[in-house]
This record gives C-alpha cells, sequence and structure tokens, in this order.
C-alpha cells in the first residue's frame, strides 16, 4: 500500500523495535483496542480507564503513565481512528476518475460511507441523538485532530489539481469541504441521499474557487449507494 502522511507511524518503522518499546507499542494498542471496542457498545460515557485496562489485561498504572488520564486516552482514540480514515480517504482520492470534481466527489462519497460503517462514529451519533457522548467534541467543538489532518490532505490535492489559482482560494475551498464533510458525517443524511450530498459537497468547494463542475449530476463512475430499512 503506498504510504501516505496519515498513515500509522508504526507501519513505517524499519527493523525490530527494542522489547520494551515493542511492549509498550503492544500495550498501547491493545489498550486502544479495548476503548475502541467499550465505546462502540455502551458510549464512552459509559466506560472508565480502570475498565478499559481490565479489557485490555494490562495494569491500571501502565494507562495512566501511557495516556496520562481518560482525556488523553480520549485524544489518543480518536487520533488513531482520525489516522486511518484519513488513510482510506487519501486512496480513495488516488483513484482514476473523469476528472477533478468526480476524483473529490468519489472521496467524499467514500468519507460518508466509512463514517456510516464505522461503529465507533456510529455509536457516538447515536448516543448525542438521545444525550450526550464524551468523544462528540472530538467531531464538532474539539475537531482539530480531525480537522488538521483532512485540510492538510484536501489543501494538498487541491494545489496539486488547482495549483494555478491562488493558494489563499484552493485553501478556503479545502476547508469548506472537511468541514461540510464532517457536519455530514454528525448530522448524516439519509442513506440514499449520500451520494448526492457527496455532489454538492464538492459543488461547494469548486464554488469557493469560482469554478463549476461540467454535470456533478452525473457523477459519472461513481457507484449509487444501496438502501438499507431504516431503524425503528
Amino acid at each position: 500500500m503506498q504510504d501516505t502522511p496519515y498513515s500509522n507511524a508504526t507501519e513505517r518503522a524499519a527493523g525490530p523495535l527494542p522489547p520494551r518499546e515493542a511492549w509498550r507499542l503492544r500495550m498501547r494498542n491493545d489498550v486502544l483496542d479495548a476503548a475502541h471496542a467499550m465505546a462502540a457498545e455502551k458510549g464512552w460515557d459509559s466506560v472508565s480507564l480502570s475498565q478499559v485496562a481490565a479489557r485490555a489485561e494490562v495494569s491500571r498504572p501502565s494507562v495512566y503513565k501511557e495516556f496520562g488520564s481518560r482525556d488523553g486516552l480520549s485524544r489518543a482514540l480518536v487520533r488513531r481512528e482520525a489516522e486511518r480514515f484519513l488513510t482510506g480517504v487519501a486512496l480513495a482520492l488516488q483513484q482514476p476518475a473523469p476528472g477533478a470534481p468526480d476524483a473529490m466527489t468519489a472521496a467524499v462519497l467514500h468519507a460518508l460511507e466509512e463514517a456510516r460503517k464505522n461503529i465507533l462514529v456510529t455509536s457516538v451519533v447515536r448516543a448525542a441523538r438521545v444525550g450526550t457522548d464524551a468523544l462528540l467534541p472530538y467531531l464538532t467543538t474539539r475537531s482539530e485532530p480531525v480537522v488538521t489532518g483532512a485540510r492538510h490532505l484536501v489543501r494538498t490535492w487541491y494545489r496539486t489539481h488547482y495549483g494555478h489559482l491562488d493558494a489563499s482560494h484552493t485553501d478556503q475551498a479545502a476547508d469548506v469541504i472537511v468541514r461540510l464533510t464532517l457536519s455530514h458525517i454528525v448530522l448524516p443524511p439519509p442513506d440514499r441521499a449520500l451520494r448526492e450530498s457527496a455532489g454538492l459537497i464538492t459543488a461547494a468547494g469548486l464554488g469557493v474557487l469560482g469554478l463549476h463542475s461540467t454535470d456533478l449530476s452525473d457523477l459519472s463512475g461513481i457507484p449509487d449507494v444501496p438502501d438499507e430499512p431504516s431503524e425503528h
């Protein structure tokens, strides 16, 4: 797989790690896996750091030493999910497409579909509908761990494809794309409207640049999202 700025740093490490560092990395991943599973199962608000330590079969002091606090664990969990998520979006942007707008629309659609399938994101959004969830701010008011990486990815893509335009405009277009996509993740549209939403988000970015897609209503090469029965 082609390396991206969003790949997990551990996947780029060359050669074996010293035993202590290897143990720490394994422990860290085990704790994050446990936190991810428990947050998806019952919502992050119901999960304590001690419960995560027990699930990961590591000591509570080890978890505190690695993450500092429950908030530190929250940040690490969101950061890891964001890296994985953005790696997929970056790969989607690299896929062949009839034109630049089609490539961006396909990438936005990929992001919306992946968010809909991601059990952690789904859990956070569902919990927020009936009350609150401590991870929700990382998708809204404290979304910088997500927004910063996404903005860098989309800015780089815009500057590559629209480099003849002023960089401030392409940066603004990237910001529009990222924030509109994030808002659609937090307040998802109906499944059947994902494709249309992706096209409209792309059009908004082009509008900032004073450009228009030749035909965003066609979006050739992008598969329709199958309808799924709504939950009752």
